[in-house]
Parts: structure tokens; sequence; C-alpha cells
């Protein structure tokens, strides 16, 4: 959801030791000027002048342990509220993130937490116009999403407006993709690039879809290399690549063990470029992992150098170069005799062959070829990741 922010006004701006600064009106002190305190100046004066929130009811970077919490954590803006009993304490809290900054999962766990710890009613996160709003419903132990935050009145006589996201709309059919990418991919697409080959961009697309599709999922069970516990769905995430890239966007999520640990990996589409070649513009499918030591792409798979197409048949594989963060690339003698020694299958030639779909239909989670193709992927990424581990050990 969006909010225009651009009208409000942002304080007075001075200059210390050579640097501007606004003068909080709540701190009362001067605070060099970055995007993201832009930003949170802009929220203050929104929930001042436009929620009628008292200033004396707002605190700015406030340590979470001026309400007796054991955290070092500080929260960016907290709205509080008188009780019965004239207790003052927290009713609702703010996370504010720098313009372009994705309010995906990550974003979201910190807001929520901070609002647990604090015991809030309400929980937004911002980044300068796109915003989510929550509101603690405690019969059912659960957050719900709201339209916005409401005035301070509303806040504490809790009344708001519960969001409707309606219905799901129906995904765009394989055979109308065509003449929809000639129509909508520009520049400005951050899913498939505009650069992408006209046949393969279709292709990205229908995959893409299926991905996005909440009511068709991959089926949870053992598979050779993992066992699928859920598919989880479409969460909003941030990952990084060994080139030290970040994608935010929506990924589709699968919980799986392996070997007794669960972890999750993700796939989605991102546009995709290089700073060797900073005009050229790919697309990749990316496959991501999260553990419990850092979260990331295993494997980006460009589909303009990755995908074969004859007719109709469109044929996904990988060359197996691979960047193990800083140090530098693995072997690919190395990475093929870990995935001969753990998922032979894909190996074919000098490649890994990751599977093949037939443009002949909507390409959905519960696809047999589809499932494959997933399988295929997810084991692959495993593999790969093991075999960093493997380099990374090495001195």
């Amino acid at each position: 959801m969006y909010i225009d922010l651009s009208s409000q006004p942002l304080p007075p701006i001075y200059k210390r030791k050579g640097k501007e600064c606004y003068l909080d009106p709540i701190r009362k002190k001067l605070i060099y000027i970055t995007p993201e305190e832009t930003v949170r100046q802009r929220v203050l004066s929104y929930i001042i002048n436009e929620l009628n929130v008292p200033m004396e009811m707002i605190s700015v970077e406030e340590h979470l342990s001026h309400y007796g919490i054991k955290s070092s954590l500080r929260a960016d803006i907290i709205i509080k509220c008188f009780t019965k009993d004239e207790e003052l304490i927290p009713l609702a809290v703010i996370e504010c993130k720098a313009p372009g900054i994705g309010l995906g999962d990550k974003t979201a766990n910190q807001m929520l937490s901070y609002s647990d710890l604090l015991g809030c009613d309400y929980a937004m996160m911002i980044n300068g116009d796109e915003y989510f709003c929550y509101y603690y419903a405690e019969q059912e132990e659960k957050y719900i999403q709201i339209n916005s935050l409401p005035t301070y009145k509303d806040m504490l006589a809790d009344k708001f407006t519960a969001f409707d996201p309606g219905e799901f709309p129906d995904r765009i059919t394989y055979d109308k993709i065509s003449e929809y990418l000639k129509e909508n991919l520009d520049e400005n697409s951050t899913d498939i690039s505009d650069q992408t080959e006209h046949n393969l961009a279709c292709a990205s697309f229908n995959l893409l879809e299926g991905t996005l599709t909440p009511y068709r999922k991959m089926p949870a069970g053992q598979y050779k290399m993992f066992r699928l516990i859920e598919d989880y769905g479409v969460r909003m995430l941030t990952y990084g690549n060994a080139s030290g890239g970040a994608f935010y966007g929506p990924y589709r999520s699968f919980l799986i063990e392996r070997d007794g640990s669960t972890e999750f990996v993700s796939i989605g589409f991102s546009v995709y470029n290089t700073s060797a070649h900073p005009d050229v513009y790919k697309t990749a499918m990316n496959i991501a992992i999260d553990n419990e030591k850092e979260s990331h792409h295993s494997l980006q798979l460009i589909i303009d150098d990755n995908v074969r197409y004859t007719g109709n048949k469109f044929t996904f594989y990988h060359h197996g170069r691979i960047a193990v963060g800083n140090k530098g690339s693995g072997k690919v003698s190395e990475l093929r005799e870990f995935v001969n020694a753990r998922y032979p299958q894909i190996i074919s030639g000098n490649q890994f062959n990751l599977g093949s779909l037939v443009y002949d239909r909507d390409w959905e989670l519960d696809d047999p070829e589809v499932i494959k193709l997933m399988e295929n992927l997810i084991s692959y990424a495993l593999v790969r990741d093991e075999y960093r581990a493997f380099v990374k050990s090495q001195k």
C-alpha cells in the first residue's frame, strides 16, 4: 500500500561540522540528514499533523531497555498512551526504512519483534511511500493487516479498518503471455528483462506466474535428496549473492528437511546485470537458501545463457560455474564430483541438465514436469552450498 508523504513538512535544517542536519522536534537535537532520517521525519510530521498524535506521546530512536527489556535495540518511532491506572505504555511502533529498501519478511520480522517485546497494539513499517500496518488481535493471538494507522483517538478506541486484499487475480494464461509482454515489458520491469529474447521471456513469465499462484502447490513428501515439509507460498524477501548484489521481491518458499536439518529454499525471478557489462540486462531465476548462518542466492540461473528452446520445448541447464564468497571461484570439476556423489542424474556431458518443459500449457507447481524441475533446482542448489562450505574449509 502507498502513502504520499511528500507534502509533510520537514524540520529546520542547520549545518554542523559542514554537514546538514535536521533539528528533530521530538529529540530536540541535531540529526545528520540521511534518506532514512528524511523518511523518519516525514512520518513524524504525518502522525503529528494527520493522526493528531500528541508530541509528548512520541519517542524516537528509543532504547527498548527503557521499558525493562533486556536489549540494546532501539525502535525508530514509538507512540505511547496512558492506561486507566495512569501508566505510560507503548501503543504503536513504527519501523522506518530508506526509500527503495524492501519491506519484506526481514523488515516485518524486525517490526513485529519490537511490537511483541513492547506489547504494542499497532505496528507499521514504511520506506517513504510504501507501507504495511498491523493490529494485534489479542483474542486470536495474531496480527491482522489493516488499511492504515488510525488517528490517535481511534487507536485508543481500537477503531481501525481491516485490510481486504480482494480476490486473487487470475494468472495470465500461456497463450496470452506473448502479447502481454509485447505490450507491458519495458526497461523498468524488475522480474523479466526487456532485453531477454522474446521466447525466453515468455517461458520465464510462464514459470514466474506458476510460482506466484497460491492455490497450486508443489506436493509435500520425500524427494530423492530432501523432504518437502511444506510449500510455504509466496513471501517478499531480500537476498544477496556472492558478488554483493541485493535482490528484493516475491519468492516462492519451500520448507525442506535434509539430513536432519530444516531450512527454507526460495525461488524467484529478477533482472540481472554485471559491472563488466552494465548496459546488458538479463533474466535470472534465483534459488535462495536460508540456513542458521546466512541467507543468500545459492544459484542464479541466467535464463538468457542457460535455457535452450527447440520448437516449443525449453530445456534448463547450467554450466557449473560457482562463486564462493571472498574465496573467488570454485572449480567446476570439483563441483561435478560433489554432484556425481549426491545427485548424479542431472549430469549431462559437461553441463547439468535441470529439466525440460513443453510450452503448451500453464506451468503450475503441481505439474509433474515442473515438479521435477523444482526438485532438480533445489537439489542442485543444496549441493552447490555443500561444495561452497567445503571450499571455505580449505585453507
